[in-house]
């Protein structure tokens, strides 16, 4: 329901964990408990039942991250530090131990790439990377 927004906010840094398909409400109120999370939802009895929550309003991602903004802090300095996948910490790897693995024209342009371990995906910064930054921007955060 919310997979678009969690991607997003990894992108921005923050750590998001994303409910399994058939998970029960129960469970995904256990979890955060358990873990002392914040859940976002566009459910509103879920949203009822757990007091440390947000209920979304907006239906697409752009108004689904002002919301979310409107209410947290965003810290810049963990911009692009986490996988929009899986949520994992990205790691820096020099491009010029990645021959035969990225593209000649990413390691002819870059000394350095971003590397998710857990997804065996990089990331750099092309044009998706440069659309990303220009709606950061737009939504007042700055790169």
């Amino acid at each position: 329901m919310l997979g678009r927004l969690a991607r997003w906010l990894r992108i921005m840094g923050i750590d998001v964990e994303y409910a399994s398909p058939g998970m029960s409400d129960t469970s995904i109120i256990n979890t955060c408990l358990e873990h002392d999370m914040i859940l976002l939802t566009r459910d509103k009895e879920l949203h009822v039942r757990y007091p440390k929550s947000l209920y979304i309003e907006a239906q697409d991602h752009m108004g689904q991250i002002r919301q979310f903004i409107s209410r947290y802090r965003v810290d810049e300095s963990r911009l692009f530090t986490r996988c929009p996948q899986c949520n994992a910490l990205l790691e820096k790897k020099k491009t010029g131990e990645l021959k035969g693995i990225i593209p000649d024209g990413v390691l002819d342009r870059f000394s350095s790439v971003l590397y998710c371990n857990n997804c065996d995906k990089y990331y750099w910064e092309g044009d998706h990377f440069n659309r990303i930054v220009k709606a950061l921007e737009g939504l007042g955060i700055r790169i």
